[in-house]
């Protein structure tokens, strides 16, 4: 009689582990995890010792989630600068010349905190951005939104890098931020913008064995009063409703919040949905201790970077999530079938 259960549950039912014996036997014995390492918030002003440690590991592809460099200025000039103290650094050097290296950006190497679609020199940044992280891209003047199939023993793992940044409005009306402004059009705020969007939903579509987002804000964590997918809460219950209904599995990995933690929300549709935030190479913070997540798991509050390790149990993705410090001791790992 076939079984009512599938792989995953039958594996819980067991109490088996990937480091168990048991499992061991069910997996191949040659298996080689895929790994991707990512990250975000990186200062060149400050200390730069986590390269070592990093450039150490092995990754199939690393990916940069934003606040890649702080201009001391947040006007055209200091973005300049920065971009050219970031190019000589030899540990982002030695990472680009040994593994595929892909990049979106936050509000820092974006132009200025906080930046949206007002930034007056936002076309000049997207040059700039361009020009340094070389690599494909979905449109050519619509910001820095990318994808990328990776193959995986015989296993597709789709890469989608989102532009939070480019055609971002703010999530509050003129109205409400000033009652003297006044506007006939209903105020509708934008994070991706109707273009990114299309292209997102052809994305999530496209067929694949695992997909991994990565966004350079948090998309699940809803509580703290920084910037968020919930202060959208419109684009937030799209993507969230969209990665319920694909038929591939999804993983979320994101940066901006100065601190390590994945968060898990249980979607309607019986999928969890994990969401592995990393960010301070360099600068993370102890202020982030007070944010409340209720969805959080695991949460680290050291300078490092986050590492996804993807093995295959049949056709289902087994991943372990670990945060890295500075040192390369691994602070924490969270693993789980992502189905």
């Amino acid at each position: 009689m076939e079984s009512r259960f599938s792989r995953r549950q039958i594996l819980k039912l067991m109490g088996l582990s990937l480091c168990s014996p048991a499992f061991s036997k069910l997996a191949v014995a040659a298996d080689t995890p895929w790994v991707l390492g990512f990250g975000s918030c990186m200062d060149t002003r400050k200390n730069q010792s986590f390269w070592e440690t990093l450039n150490a590991r092995s990754f199939s592809h690393f990916a940069f989630l934003g606040d890649n460099l702080y201009p001391e200025r947040d006007t055209l000039i200091g973005l300049e600068t920065a971009y050219q103290k970031l190019g000589l650094s030899e540990g982002l050097k030695k990472l680009r010349e040994r593994v595929s290296v892909s990049a979106i950006w936050d509000d820092h190497d974006f132009g200025a905190d906080n930046a949206d679609a007002s930034l007056p020199f936002r076309r000049e940044s997207l040059a700039l951005f361009r020009i340094f992280w070389t690599q494909d891209y979905a449109s050519d003047d619509d910001g820095i939104y990318s994808s990328q199939m990776f193959e995986h023993q015989g296993r597709k793992i789709h890469l989608i890098l989102l532009d939070a940044r480019f055609n971002r409005t703010a999530y509050e009306s003129p109205k409400k931020l000033d009652s003297n402004l006044t506007s006939s059009k209903p105020f509708e705020p934008s994070l991706l913008g109707a273009r990114q969007w299309e292209w997102l939903e052809a994305e999530l579509n496209r067929p694949a064995d695992l997909k991994i987002i990565g966004s350079s804000i948090q998309v699940l964590s809803a509580e703290h009063r920084f910037e968020k997918w919930m202060n959208y809460p419109d684009e937030y219950e799209r993507l969230v409703g969209i990665l319920g209904r694909i038929s591939a599995p999804t993983l979320i990995l994101s940066g901006d919040r100065h601190l390590h933690e994945i968060s898990k929300k249980q979607l309607v549709s019986g999928r969890a949905l994990y969401d592995f935030t990393s960010s301070g190479f360099n600068k993370a913070e102890g202020l982030s201790r007070f944010e409340r997540n209720k969805l959080r798991v695991q949460r680290n509050l050291d300078d490092g970077f986050g590492e996804v390790q993807i093995r295959w149990v049949d056709n289902v993705a087994y991943v372990s999530m670990s945060m890295i410090d500075k040192t390369g001791e691994v602070r924490f790992t969270h693993s789980d079938f992502v189905v």
